[in-house]
């Protein structure tokens, strides 16, 4: 059975199908970064997988001098980077380079791995490839394969620049992490709330929510995220709680909300049009957490609306989504579970990192 053929049936693949398998994986490593859940997937698989946390030469500054600063140093860092891949190209010899969005990657750095044997992928999480620094646009063309997340991705990339192969695979939700836990009495007192909405802050997701906000201003909203505290608009002031849930808090949130909305991020430059889907639209019902997500025909295809995810266009929609689901619980509990178990395990990162590994087999 291959990895497509699992995921629609939702089957999990089994513990050390791909035995031994050396995979050089590129990405960020904290825990709850969709990097990290996908290199853990790959151990579960069986994989010999060596991180290189691209963190640890490029780290998030908060103040605008060490930004500044980091800008000024970037270049030297990106050299140092590529010299770190290939020394452990060599030292590791892996059977392929898997890189998650892989920024930083310059493409004679893949030139040169790939004479050495290696099968070079990029997994794509973004709606754009030319809003993420000078030298991705340049490195994309070098992957034997570009696996996406959005579905018109491949289109618009192409417009632009030659891509060996590109194939949709979308997010997933991490097993070892995303899951349903009994929220504590602090977890209720510090998460609990009617609705909740975990993400980074974006003019499109502030929009949505601020006329949320003038359409109930006295709706029990939490705005977790990071970026809100700094450009949200003084009506959302008072829903932000200015901290980033990340790991396991984030999944004790989703758990002790009544209501977690599924906002997406709108338009960027580069992109043809704003995202579908998202990690959320997999954490939240993986969670077993009740979802309000936006309407549109990739999240349709997923779950069934009103039996498996609740869904809104609009900012008066979703007021009253949010309105009726408050005022029945009795429904809003059986729309969760029907969720969790669309989800579970059909849509893991398990299954994602199996489509990538079934897909390197059966052309190596």
């Amino acid at each position: 059975m291959t990895a497509t053929e699992m995921t629609q049936t939702g089957e999990r693949p089994q513990s050390g199908a791909y035995e031994g398998l050396r995979v050089l994986f590129l990405g960020e490593n904290w825990l709850g970064s969709n990097a990290r859940s996908c290199s853990e997937s790959l151990r579960r698989l069986g994989c010999d997988a060596l991180d290189i946390d691209s963190q640890t030469f490029f780290p998030t500054f908060q103040s605008p001098g060490s930004r500044a600063v980091a800008r000024l140093l970037r270049p030297g860092l990106v050299r140092e980077y590529n010299q770190y891949v290939l020394e452990l190209t060599v030292q590791f010899r892996p059977d392929i380079l898997l890189a998650f969005k892989g920024n930083y990657i310059l493409p004679e750095t893949l030139r040169a791995i790939r004479k050495q044997g290696v099968a070079l992928y990029n997994y794509y999480p973004d709606t754009s490839a030319f809003t993420h620094g000078k030298w991705l646009p340049r490195s994309l063309p070098e992957y034997d394969c570009v696996f996406y997340t959005k579905k018109f991705w491949l289109k618009d990339v192409s417009e632009k620049i030659n891509i060996r192969c590109g194939s949709y695979l979308p997010h997933g939700y991490d097993p070892s992490l995303h899951r349903r836990v009994v929220a504590s009495e602090r977890d209720k007192k510090d998460y609990g709330r009617d609705i909740s909405f975990i993400a980074t802050h974006t003019s499109y997701k502030e929009e949505i929510l601020t006329k949320l906000a003038q359409l109930r201003p006295n709706l029990d909203l939490s705005i977790w995220g990071s970026g809100w505290t700094e450009r949200g608009p003084k009506e959302l002031s008072k829903y932000v709680r200015g901290f980033h849930l990340l790991g396991e808090s984030y999944v004790r949130a989703i758990q002790a909300a009544k209501i977690n909305l599924a906002i997406m991020s709108g338009k960027v430059a580069g992109a043809s049009q704003g995202d579908e889907t998202t990690s959320r639209t997999y954490i939240i019902p993986a969670c077993g957490g009740f979802m309000l997500h936006e309407r549109n025909a990739e999240v349709l295809e997923l779950y069934k609306e009103g039996e498996e995810v609740a869904c809104f266009e609009s900012a008066e929609e979703l007021a009253g989504k949010i309105d009726y689901y408050l005022g029945h619980p009795e429904e809003r509990l059986p729309i969760a579970k029907a969720g969790h178990a669309r989800c579970v395990p059909a849509y893991s990162y398990d299954n994602r990192m199996a489509e990538i590994l079934s897909w390197h087999r059966a052309r190596t």
